[in-house]
């Protein structure tokens, strides 16, 4: 006998499901699926479910197949069979972007190259701005995925790729409106790419300020805008936005988005899925899109293709990321994208190392760092008793010593770091005074470094992950040398002002990171940028412009130190100009110290870094990689240099 079954959406209730039939919903394999799973409440001729946020649609197909799969025959109501055409509709139409998808990776796809070049010749491009064949190809690709992840190296042109393929669909009419969501520092390359290629096709506005006149964007957007705002604001106006986007064919690009990788709860991820919903076309870009894991790619990956239609449920993408996640590229890889390195053409890069002797009251305070390090992991018991207490003991004091005494004098909010208790009466009074007395000798060494780069009319930019050390240098520079010093870090600005006009430009007087690093660039003749990784490794470009490197000190971490390198040595490059990094290490009595700890530990990270950031094939970053303080390995490769010998692990 046919099972008929009715599902229904309880109107004064829009959240409950309402399933109906005869007695036979009432059997053990439909209590187990309706109030096991679902957690549903029986009544007399069925179940009553809410949908606990769960959309709708989902909802109602995940239902609806159950009962099918189950032999009954289901009717609907009116609701519940829109909801329902809507969800298949969708699984319809991800089935034939992955079919399109599919074909092109496999080379038979009718979106070429050449079909690609002549859309762009329509949409007006500037030769100036002309793709590389990389650019090219993931054009194509992106049209084909309609839904699109370019995953490619840092560096790689990202934003003029995802600017084409909006145009395209622009020209087509597939779109109207273009939103980029990400972080602040990516609001200026995104207006300089649009403008250096497209001129004036469309009209860029930072959709910032207060909320009253973030909403007032949204209600007042015109075909041929291009919205530029912050995770937080996309979260924040999230109701506003979906307004939007059913105002308008919106296309949703999320740059940066492994920033929005949380796997469970958050308030960005979730915003953006939701918005995702409702827009037209998606597409997402990183560099790194696993810095923790494989469960990084899920939020990402939902907002590519709401609903799971990519991913399955939570615990299901879980479940394979953490035992097969080689199925789970393999399912994603039609949407996906990543050109390596190697295929930039950009030339090597010189590194120069220099080595630093430290003298007067900056050794002495090294060696009594070294020494109370020493000591402290004398008096502990096994090998794991040492590295337990080293960890905790901070090594990064031995880099702040090596790099700046003085900063020693001072917390670090962002490393955690209080001042360093004192110990030694006379020596610290002499490290009280050390900034008026003394200079560090890394500091020192710089300087001189960019006194010969100035005589050559070049820009250099100096790293360092110290923020009080970007300001002693900043200061000697001005004082020493006579030279512009822009100095960007945390404590600057990033335009987010209340002033701001309708399109959200900046006052001409008004000092954030975005105007010192574009009047760095700007400059008519040399020029220091003085800045730390933490600020500025991402979302900035300095290529065109500078071409020098000088790091006053690094940390463990290599995705930080990798990530810097490429602010200058990234796509756009002439292949004629030779880039250079200069590593500065101090030196005790021509002895190493921390810093050629840290030189060797990144050296060797960096084989594994590379494939990672430069390779072809999506990876994970090993998360121990990106720790300031060092990995396992390292504080025992630290634990060794003090005690000047080799150990075995208890």
């Amino acid at each position: 006998m046919t099972l008929q079954t009715h599902i229904d959406i309880d109107e004064s209730e829009p959240e409950i499901i309402i399933v109906t039939g005869d007695e036979r919903l009432h059997s053990r394999p439909m209590r187990r699926f309706f109030r096991s799973v679902l957690g549903g409440e029986q009544i007399s001729n069925g179940w009553r479910v809410s949908r606990r946020g769960t959309r709708q649609q989902d909802f109602i197909l995940r239902v609806h197949n159950f009962l099918k799969a189950a032999g009954h025959t289901v009717t609907r109501g009116e609701i519940a069979d829109r909801s329902l055409e809507l969800a298949l509709e969708r699984q319809r139409a991800f089935a034939r972007s992955r079919e399109e998808a599919r074909a092109w990776k496999s080379g038979h796809s009718t979106i070429d190259d050449d079909r690609v070049a002549n859309h762009l010749e329509s949409l007006g491009w500037r030769e100036e701005r002309r793709l590389f064949p990389h650019q090219l190809r993931n054009v194509g690709h992106a049209l084909a995925a309609t839904n699109h992840a370019n995953f490619s190296v840092p560096g790689a042109g990202k934003t003029a790729t995802a600017l084409a393929v909006a145009g395209i669909h622009y020209t087509a009419a597939t779109i109207d409106v273009i939103t980029v969501v990400g972080p602040l520092a990516a609001f200026e390359p995104w207006e300089s790419e649009a403008r250096a290629a497209l001129g004036q096709r469309f009209s860029t506005h930072r959709v910032r300020a207060a909320a009253s006149r973030r909403r007032a964007v949204y209600q007042e957007v015109q075909r041929g805008d291009l919205l530029l705002m912050s995770y937080a604001s996309a979260a924040a106006d999230r109701l506003a936005i979906k307004a939007m986007c059913q105002a308008w064919n919106v296309m949703l690009i999320v740059d940066e988005s492994h920033r929005v990788k949380r796997f469970r709860g958050g308030l960005w991820a979730p915003s953006l899925a939701e918005i995702a919903e409702l827009a037209r076309v998606r597409m997402i870009l990183s560099g790194t899109p696993m810095p923790n894991g494989p469960r990084d790619l899920y939020s990402q990956l939902n907002i590519l293709w709401p609903g799971g239609l990519l991913t399955g449920s939570r615990d299901q993408f879980a479940g394979r990321a953490d035992r097969a996640f080689a199925g789970v590229l393999e399912d994603i890889g039609p949407f996906t994208t990543r050109t390596a390195k190697h295929e930039l053409g950009l030339p090597p890069i010189r590194v120069e190392r220099h080595d630093s002797p430290m003298r007067g009251t900056q050794a002495e305070i090294y060696e009594l760092i070294h020494n109370r390090l020493k000591g402290l992991v004398d008096g502990a018991g096994t090998w794991k008793d040492k590295i337990h207490t080293l960890r905790r003991a901070r090594p990064i004091r031995l880099l702040q010593a090596a790099t700046n005494p003085d900063l020693l004098n001072y917390p670090d909010d962002r490393l955690r770091l209080s001042p360093l208790p004192s110990v030694n009466p006379t020596l610290f009074e002499r490290l009280a005074r050390f900034a008026a007395y003394e200079t560090a000798t890394k500091s020192t060494t710089a300087i001189d470094l960019v006194r010969d780069l100035a005589a050559e009319d070049e820009k250099v930019v100096v790293w360092s992950n110290f923020i009080r050390n970007l300001d002693s240098f900043s200061e000697r520079v001005r004082c020493e040398l006579g030279i512009p010093a822009f100095q960007v870090d945390g404590r600057i600005p990033t335009g987010d002002d209340p002033s701001m006009d309708r399109k959200g430009s900046s006052q001409p007087d008004e000092d954030t990171r975005e105007t010192r690093i574009q009047q760095f660039l700007s400059h008519s003749g040399p020029a220091v940028l003085v800045t730390n990784p933490a600020t500025s490794s991402e979302s900035i470009s300095l290529h065109r412009a500078c071409y020098h490197a000088i790091y006053l000190d690094r940390t463990y971490d290599a995705a930080l130190f990798l990530q810097s390198i490429d602010r200058i040595h990234r796509l756009g490059l002439d292949p004629d100009t030779e880039v250079t990094v200069h590593i500065l290490q101090a030196t005790i009595d021509g002895d190493e110290t921390i810093d050629h700890l840290v030189d060797h530990s990144l050296r060797a990270k960096q084989t594994e870094m590379e494939r990672l950031l430069e390779g072809a094939e999506i990876y994970p970053l090993n998360q121990e990689t990106t720790e300031p303080d060092g990995t396992k390995v390292d504080i025992e490769a630290l634990l060794r240099f003090l005690i000047g010998e080799e150990s075995d692990e208890d």
